[in-house]
């Protein structure tokens, strides 16, 4: 872009890209119930059955006589008429609003607004975090570079890769090496640009494996215990279908894995001691061809250290049925014959839709406590939880007590996958309990390795899927919550914070959950043209401190929790969602 095309768009005011809509009042004397952000213009203002309605471009506002509710236009999932007067709306937080109106035309008027209004955008821009912004930064036009800082998410997100690759203590010059394979997303559109991989495995085998993976998720490390070396890892499916296809490069890359473990935690100095001899590898070496021995010996007489590969635990979320199945559609999952010194476990975690809408539909109805916590079972969303819960303490013992490399993944990678790998991560370190490291965490496991939010939350172009959408994102949250109850002590941040977050990733206030992946997203140019849901939920505002937490504190370093931890999931406290926005 040439300085003169870059002045002139410079030019053009934010009210001329996202023009204000003209106020239509049911009533002359009505006035907007509340404070407009910048960018955002109230359409209608009406009258309910004891109550002031009235619609922007971003939020649905009802004023009752002693209460009032305040919800964006994408956290609304359905609009329906009930009883003639009533409009019954259902929330993808699992919220039910109801709204009485003194007639039925009056009904079936706003009826039609809403629907109109919770549409999924036809192009991304329709989305209010644009508008959000540009009137943002036409508003602070004379403090544009302060609002702009405001409206980042802070270095350690935008530098969290290299943060982490030096905090966790990775052995880049003979363990491991960052591979740029991936560069502008030329090998996966849906993972980073950078990836940890063994320090001998070419960018060439990279390639090859991932041409034998599901869209192309190849194993990438992404989590190192900085005690004993061990490290989780994460990919897609390998694509063995019925024929029962191998890949020999997929084979050498899952063990190398785990040689690579070895070699990082026994030989800091970069140097494998074999016998009486010392043999030195740089970056890129092959480590393939060393003998790695069953255990640590000196048989003969001679000094010797030998590095002994641990047996990778390859956590399969799926049950053993559904990888089978999933042969039929080209996936599948790895064969231990084929993959020796590694073990497959499978969790049988089935991601349901229709739990989350059977849990709508017990909070829509409130009955008698036994009744009602009956019902609540009956959705086996806590039996979720609790199987998310024990997946990630499988991980924790395999890499912290047994020291053990991890190799996870369900059907695609981007749902699953991240529950439990993050989950995982938060239990192993501390530094994700801050609320830096939530955020970088977040980030790294959820953005950055694709998770589908566009299509899991339904705010993407033209989502009009309802097979798509699914709370993958807020089964974790609920996770995090239930850690929170038994562990008050071991985190930052507090259920405030949660219940904010919860409510952004549907909002479409922020830029940060829009799109796929991090390619679409780079595209779309997301990160200039909105604000990070991060300088809301940022380490200064004190609202979303934890009074209890202690910094100092080591007596809780690795979490453990009784699984399951409460019979209460999140959602019960989300009557915060009501009082305001930002």
């Amino acid at each position: 872009m040439d300085e003169e095309t870059q002045h002139s768009l410079e030019c053009i005011q934010a009210n001329q890209i996202f023009p204000r809509k003209q106020l239509i009042r049911e009533d002359e004397n009505l006035q907007v119930p509340f404070l407009e952000l910048h960018g955002e213009s109230t359409e209608f203002v009406g009258r309910a059955e004891d109550a002031v309605i009235a619609l922007s471009n971003y939020r649905l506002h009802i004023k009752f006589t002693e209460s009032l509710v305040n919800v964006p236009l994408q956290l609304i999932e359905s609009v329906e008429c009930r009883d003639i007067f009533q409009l019954h709306l259902t929330c993808k937080d699992c919220k039910v609003i109801r709204c009485q109106f003194s007639t039925f035309e009056q009904c079936q008027e706003w009826l039609k607004r809403l629907n109109n209004a919770i549409r999924p955008p036809s192009k991304i821009e329709d989305l209010f975090s644009f508008a959000y912004h540009a009137w943002c930064m036409e508003v602070y036009a004379s403090e544009k570079e302060q609002h702009g800082d405001l409206c980042r998410p802070g270095e350690h997100v935008t530098a969290r890769f290299k943060n982490e690759v030096e905090r966790m203590g990775f052995d880049m010059n003979n363990a491991w090496r960052i591979s740029n394979i991936n560069e502008k997303y030329k090998l996966c559109g849906s993972y980073p640009q950078e990836l940890i991989v063994p320090a001998w495995i070419t960018d060439k085998e990279l390639e090859s494996v991932a041409s034998f993976r599901s869209w192309k998720r190849i194993p990438a490390v992404v989590y190192r215990h900085q005690s004993n070396g061990a490290v989780i890892a994460r990919c897609g499916q390998p694509e063995v279908s019925w024929w029962g296809w191998r890949n020999a490069d997929d084979e050498h890359l899952v063990q190398s894995v785990a040689k690579a473990c070895a070699s990082d935690s026994r030989s800091s100095s970069g140097k494998i001691l074999n016998g009486n001899c010392t043999r030195e590898f740089s970056n890129g070496g092959d480590l393939s061809d060393v003998e790695f021995d069953s255990s640590l010996s000196n048989a003969s007489g001679a000094e010797s250290l030998a590095i002994q590969p641990q047996k990778l635990l390859i956590l399969d979320a799926r049950s053993y049925a559904a990888a089978v199945a999933n042969r039929a559609k080209g996936g599948g999952c790895e064969c231990p014959e084929y993959y020796p010194n590694c073990e497959v476990v499978f969790m049988g975690i089935n991601i349901k839709l229709g739990n989350f809408q059977s849990l709508s539909s017990v909070y829509s109805k409130p009955d008698r406590k036994e009744v009602w916590l009956s019902a609540l079972e009956s959705t086996k969303w806590l039996q979720h939880l609790s199987v998310l819960l024990k997946s990630a303490l499988l991980v924790v013992h395999a890499v912290d007590r047994d020291q053990r490399p991890v190799l996870v993944h369900c059907s695609d990678g981007w749902d699953r996958t991240p529950q439990i790998v993050a989950l995982s991560k938060l239990l192993l370190d501390p530094y994700y309990r801050t609320i830096e490291g939530f955020q970088v965490l977040v980030e790294m496991e959820w953005l950055d390795f694709g998770h589908k939010f566009a299509d899991r939350c339904g705010h993407g172009e033209n989502s009009d899927d309802l097979n798509e959408r699914c709370p993958v994102f807020l089964q974790w949250l609920d996770c995090v919550h239930q850690l929170q109850r038994q562990f008050p002590c071991s985190f930052e941040f507090n259920e405030a914070f949660l219940v904010k977050l919860v409510q952004h990733t549907y909002s479409c206030l922020f830029g940060t959950f829009l799109c796929n992946n991090a390619k679409e997203r780079g595209e779309k140019h997301t990160q200039e043209r909105t604000c990070s849901v991060w300088s809301l939920l940022r380490a200064a505002n004190k609202a979303f401190k934890n009074l209890l937490y202690s910094s100092q504190s080591e007596t809780v370093r690795i979490l453990k929790p009784a699984v399951p931890a409460t019979d209460t999931p999140f959602l019960l406290s989300w009557g915060l969602l009501s009082s305001g926005f930002i």
